[in-house]
């Protein structure tokens, strides 16, 4: 069985202090995520290039911290080692703060030490990269945006067991005629890896004919996590009974995950009209 790669997650944070003055300071980061596969004993190591792309300096503050998602797939961010499947404290890196002057670049490497005793399955951490005002003074009236980014560190520890399910369906008719079916679906990691799941919907009337079909975004599902996956199918449709079909998989070449619920439909559905384009502003007056 062969396993899609992950998609890569990149987590920008912003805070802000409220002051009539603003200054900004970023920092970007390349590759945005890692995937390893090591036994219990082993080590990793790798590293991310860290550049600046503004003209200004700008100080770097890295940390370590744990996240997981909640079901409507917003990020909750944890202090490291919250998690049982936490990689957080098998990590070192270096360095752990340093200057970048304008357009610089530098390395920042790490370390990854898996325990004798880890765990089967997928563990994860992130490391954040803060980038700061160097000049910004206590107290001054002045307003700064810290933005941090995120480098994702999954560590599949053998073996991995692949697997999810589908635990509900539901669809939701439009109020008006170009307006879409809302569709969500409850999917449910049952599996001890890390994994992006990728579907598509299909329409079939009474007869079973397929009459049309929607894309299912690849979202991402942590091991034992569930999710909620939402989807829009617009018309144009006869008003009618039709069941909703899910196909989803989790990154198997023989096995996909299936479900379906049936929506009723009171109205024809019409494709819904492009949006308009605004039009060009003009200059009047005399040049």
């Amino acid at each position: 069985m062969r396993i899609r790669a992950i998609a890569p997650l990149l987590t920008v944070l912003a805070a802000c202090i409220a002051s009539p003055a603003w200054a900004q300071t970023a920092v970007a980061i390349d590759p945005p995520a890692a995937i390893f596969t090591a036994r219990p004993g082993e080590e990793k190591t790798a590293s991310i290039l860290i550049a600046n792309p503004g003209a200004e300096p700008t100080r770097v503050r890295v940390s370590l911290g744990d996240w997981m998602y909640q079901p409507d797939g917003q990020p909750v961010y944890l202090d490291p080692g919250s998690l049982p499947e936490s990689a957080s404290s098998w990590i070192t890196f270096s360095p752990a703060e340093f200057m970048l002057a304008g357009r610089e670049k530098k390395i920042v490497r790490y370390t990854i030490k898996v325990p004798e005793d880890a765990a089967a399955g997928t563990h994860w951490s992130v490391l954040f990269l803060q980038g700061e005002d160097p000049n910004a003074q206590p107290g001054a009236n002045i307003a700064t945006f810290k933005i941090r980014v995120a480098h994702t560190i999954y560590v599949n520890v053998p073996p991995i067991e692949w697997d999810g399910q589908i635990l509900g369906i539901a669809a939701v008719p439009p109020d008006e005629p170009d307006q879409p079916i809302a569709i969500a679906i409850q999917y449910a990691n049952t599996g001890n890896g890390a994994y992006a799941v990728t579907g598509r919907l299909e329409v079939r009337d009474a007869g079973g004919n397929v009459v049309g079909e929607a894309e299912i975004d690849r979202t991402v599902v942590l091991p034992g996590a569930t999710r909620v996956l939402l989807a829009n199918f617009f018309g144009p449709i006869k008003k009618g009974d039709y069941v909703i079909l899910a196909v989803l998989n989790y990154g198997s070449e023989t096995v996909d995950v299936a479900g379906q619920t049936v929506v009723s439909l009171p109205f024809d559905l019409v494709k819904p009209a492009p949006a308009a384009k605004s039009e060009p502003e003009t200059q009047q007056g005399t040049p």
